[in-house]
């Protein structure tokens, strides 16, 4: 015990400071620009650049978008071929990838430090130079077809997830996620696609993001040279979906689908990520599915063996989102008897089934991944990058300051506020006999 109190006292002492330092600067265009120097000697850096856009800025109908257009960045401009961004890349040892969330869509570069200004001037030529053909549109549209069968059509528990949020949101464009639903992949046009880069790709609406051996100096300079003269098209538009009404009633759907085992989900409404509720959310899920010692797995899978996966964690979305439970059965197991004994757990820990133990268990882990996490400069880009592009780095600011603060009785109570019964939506996956 004296053990862990000692690593915990060190720990607590390093979390204090271990955030290293940023540097931010706004160009005239409204492109904001955050450096994270980590003088490790590794010449080795991450150029990131993030757009304030995701599914949850598509309008029903139009699903989907968001992420087709991730997929077209990456095809003929003014001055690249189709293929040619990808090919400079690894042509000086770098490495690049793109995603799609529900609040932005973000790519980055992994390279040496001497390739920055390479880097930047391929993602200014992107926002610009983007041709948005209909030739290179409408094989892509189905590739992306493609990607939605097999993530989710034809995979039983990424059908799952997308009907959860099908049922979970009704106004929201929560209510599907980033692949979109399948008639509107069908049904897009190019035009949807040049419409929706002119609003959201422009400069006020982008962040850059550059982590690593590398000084803010050398990235500002870079940045204002390749960005600089890039002028914006139109204003930003505003978010104009509708706001979610609180549910007043639980939601309940049995869906059937090819699968040899069932699975259950189980959503419960939770604020945005500037909530002061998140931090112990965010504790609830670590006490919940992280590792071979949380409750999920220890119950679950090891003494009861109902199921061969499970998760429980909070989703940290701009605006207010959802608590998740993924369960999926071994064979035999009925998805309800998985759904009873997650209720169980949760009346448990309604009732204080939280100790001292677990709670320094909690502090330890959190701080020991966060710490791990601020050693890789594409963690530390994403880290930042997320926030900023949600619209507040506080939350991260201060996320040390809170875990260290963090009571047993807070979890306790965010199990009472949030994992009610009239805000839960619990969808249940069986075998199309």
């Amino acid at each position: 015990m004296k053990k862990v109190l000692l690593f915990l006292t060190f720990l607590g002492a390093l979390m204090a400071n271990s955030l290293p330092e940023h540097f931010t600067k706004t160009l005239e265009n409204g492109l904001q620009i955050v450096v994270i120097p980590m003088n490790n000697k590794s010449d080795v850096i991450t150029t990131d650049i993030f757009y304030k856009v995701g599914s949850g800025n598509e309008i029903m109908g139009k699903s989907g978008i968001a992420h087709m257009l991730e997929h077209l960045n990456f095809k003929s401009t003014k001055n690249l071929k189709a293929g040619e961004f990808d090919e400079i890349v690894k042509g000086f040892g770098g490495v690049n990838n793109a995603s799609t969330g529900f609040d932005y869509t973000h790519y980055y570069i992994k390279s040496s430090s001497k390739n920055l200004p390479k880097s930047l001037e391929l993602f200014a030529e992107l926002m610009q130079n983007l041709k948005l053909t209909d030739e290179e549109f409408q094989p892509e549209r189905n590739v992306v077809l493609e990607e939605r069968l097999w993530r989710t059509d034809n995979s039983p528990i990424g059908y799952l997830y997308f009907r959860l949020f099908n049922n979970a949101f009704t106004y929201h464009p929560y209510h599907w996620t980033p692949i979109g639903f399948k008639d509107d992949i069908k049904n897009w046009s190019i035009e949807d696609i040049r419409s929706f880069h002119s609003k959201y790709y422009q400069p006020a609406n982008a962040i850059v993001v550059v982590a690593g051996d590398i000084t803010p100096e050398v990235v500002f300079e870079n940045v204002t040279k390749y960005f600089g003269a890039i002028k914006n098209a139109s204003p930003i538009p505003s978010a104009h979906h509708q706001v979610e009404p609180q549910q007043d009633g639980a939601k309940r759907l049995m869906i059937k689908k090819e699968s040899e085992v069932e699975m259950v989900a189980i959503a419960y409404k939770i604020p945005n990520f500037l909530h002061e509720d998140q931090v112990a959310l965010s504790a609830l899920s670590e006490l919940l599915s992280s590792g071979k010692s949380s409750k999920l797995q220890r119950i679950l899978v090891d003494e009861k063996k109902l199921v061969n996966q499970i998760y429980g964690y909070a989703m940290e979305a701009k605006d207010p989102s959802v608590f998740l439970f993924l369960a999926v059965c071994n064979p035999g197991v009925k998805a309800e008897n998985v759904e009873a004994e997650i209720l169980k757990i949760i009346e448990s820990l309604k009732k204080g089934d939280v100790s001292d133990k677990d709670i320094e268990k909690i502090k330890i882990n959190t701080k020991a991944d966060f710490i791990h996490n601020l050693e890789s400069s594409s963690e530390l880009a994403t880290l930042f990058g997320s926030y900023y592009a949600k619209g507040d780095i506080s939350p991260l600011l201060n996320y040390e300051e809170r875990i260290n603060a963090l009571k047993k009785e807070d979890i306790i109570k965010a199990v009472n506020k949030y994992l009610v019964q009239q805000s839960s939506t619990t969808v249940i996956l069986r075998k199309d006999y």
